[in-house]
């Protein structure tokens, strides 16, 4: 199965109109910025997989792998350009946070909305209402409109009807990370019991040991191909080594990235004390971390927020990140970006350990994203003498990572004193 797109071309509509429209601008002269347009892109490429009736099924990749085309593809949304997707059941589909939601409807009148959309009838959805409800946890919201809910309101009683309605293939995307940790526990126990019942579960996560815990089977795509598809278990540890091998490529080069593009990240530096570049932060020392930037030319992004991000060190694949350093929790004053240039982070005691963390780059402006990478680079740390006592954790422990500035004071109490 494959997928192409034509760039810079707009959806195509065959109506009346829209011929007689194209056959009065066949004259029409072909302008400078349309240059590049008409190139094809491949989504995906040659995809081809299995998924048996009751499995859970995992889909992991970097961003721009395919991922959300692919499940676009599944739920019937677009069509491939090649090939076909052979499904046997009825699909439920949870790709978006408000997927399938009115917004000036209430959350009742969309869970009815919803599921006479998937061929139910009101009766049919009267007698699971309350399970919807009292599962999403919005009781009192119920009969609010949707335009007023949070986005993990909204992912709540989202997942609610695409699950309780059981369908053949329920299909999840990323959505379930905007969700708390206990309604993600919920969501879980929900997709396992399903995968019980005999129904199919397809997962798209970033969150690999969900995708290693919860699925028998996994898929890796990368760059629109199947890199690796076969136990969980090994796909994940496959991904993790590749993302450790991207880490280390030129970060302006990248094209694994998300946002509008208006201003990208080209570099992210590590510079010790005395602003000179350094191969590794110190653990305990001052260090900047500079983060480089390049606009769109005789462009000003206006209102920008720029984020770092620390993450799991290379070994724990599972991306656990440590702090963020973020342009606007420390200096709320608007940030305007242009032309080309670079933004210090300075942490005067440096807190991690020693060992090889991903930085996260993140930069939007009007809080829409401009560039996301994940994974942008990876930062080297040394161990420092980070308490001033010459020592520091035992070379052993396990959960050794990151450090923090703490005393200790002892107190004898005088019933203690006098057993002295």
């Amino acid at each position: 199965m494959t997928k192409r797109y034509v760039l810079g071309q707009p959806a195509r509509h065959d109506t009346l109109r829209d011929r007689v429209a194209a056959a009065l601008c066949w004259w029409k002269p072909s302008r400078s910025e349309d240059a590049g347009k008409g190139r094809e892109f491949a989504a995906l490429t040659d995809i081809s997989f299995d998924v048996t009736s009751g499995e859970v099924f995992g889909i992991i990749g970097h961003n721009g792998a395919g991922k959300s085309i692919l499940l676009k593809i599944l739920s019937r949304i677009t069509a491939p350009t090649s090939g076909s997707a052979d499904i046997y059941g009825r699909v439920g589909s949870l790709l978006e946070v408000d997927t399938g939601f009115h917004p000036e409807l209430t959350g009742r009148e969309n869970i009815f909305l919803n599921g006479s959309i998937l061929g139910m009838r009101r009766a049919e959805i009267a007698a699971r209402l309350e399970e919807i409800i009292d599962f999403a946890g919005i009781e009192e919201f119920i009969d609010t409109p949707v335009k007023r809910y949070s986005s993990g309101m909204y992912v709540r009683l989202a997942f609610s009807v695409a699950a309780h309605f059981e369908p053949d293939i329920l299909i999840v995307d990323e959505v379930l990370a905007v969700g708390d940790a206990g309604f993600q526990q919920k969501c879980l126990g929900k997709m396992r019991q399903a995968s019980r019942g005999g129904r199919t579960v397809l997962v798209v996560s970033h969150n690999l040991p969900i995708i290693e815990n919860l699925c028998q089977r996994a898929l890796f795509l990368s760059q629109g191909r199947v890199a690796v598809t076969g136990p969980a278990r090994d796909v994940v540890q496959a991904y993790a080594g590749m993302t450790a091998d991207l880490a280390t490529n030129q970060l302006e080069a990248r094209s694994d990235r998300q946002g509008k593009g208006q201003v990208i990240a080209t570099a992210i530096e590590v510079l010790d004390q005395h602003r000179q570049v350094s191969a590794s932060a110190i653990c305990g020392r001052e260090t900047i971390v500079r983060w480089h930037y390049r606009c769109l030319p005789e462009k000003i992004i206006r209102r920008c927020r720029v984020e770092l991000s620390l993450h799991a060190r290379i070994g724990d694949p599972y991306g656990t990140a440590y702090f963020l350093m973020s342009t606007d929790l420390v200096n709320p004053l608007p940030l305007d970006l242009s032309g080309e240039g670079f933004i210090e982070f300075r942490v005067p005691e440096w807190p991690l350990s020693g060992g090889r963390y991903y930085v996260m780059s993140y930069v939007e402006s009007d809080k829409e994203v401009q560039d996301w990478v994940h994974n942008a680079s990876l930062l080297s740390v040394v161990d420092g003498d980070f308490y001033g006592t010459g020592k520091s954790y035992p070379p052993n422990w396990r959960g050794k990572c990151v450090l923090i500035k703490y005393d200790w004071t002892q107190t004898v109490r005088d019933d203690v004193q006098s057993l002295v």
